[in-house]
């Protein structure tokens, strides 16, 4: 059974979030079954994203993170091929991690963290919406 935070974590998959300087926050979250690599029962990817699609920065579970045994792991700034185990304890912490590490990125970087725009990424094979 799902409880308010993992329902609150899943309401931010495929969501887009764009910052005044044309960064976005994109979000991947998934809720998959329990396993030893993903004991909390989510698959995620929480990532920050310069102007042209670069990653910046992310935390994820996609996949093993190197010469560790753990699938939660974030991705430094600006240094992304760096693996770091990241120590999951609840949904709201994740958010809240990936959050602050966005705001210290965009302070590092003299950038306002101010979302002024949203969007919802579309799967493959999904149909664009046309305006009523």
């Amino acid at each position: 059974m799902r409880d308010e935070a993992m329902e609150r974590v899943l309401a931010y998959d495929r969501r887009r979030y764009w910052l005044e300087n044309g960064w976005s926050l994109r979000f991947r979250i998934r809720n998959v079954g329990v396993t030893d690599e993903r004991p909390h029962g989510l698959k995620y990817a929480l990532t920050l994203h310069d102007m042209d699609g670069t990653r910046l920065l992310g935390f994820d579970n996609a996949h093993g993170a190197r010469r560790v045994d753990a699938y939660d792991h974030r991705h430094r700034f600006r240094k992304t091929e760096e693996i770091v185990p990241y120590g999951f304890s609840d949904t709201d912490t994740l958010l809240r991690d990936f959050f602050d590490a966005v705001e210290r990125a965009c302070e590092a970087e003299g950038i306002a963290f101010d979302v002024i725009d949203e969007d919802l990424e579309l799967e493959d094979g999904d149909e664009a919406q046309e305006p009523d």
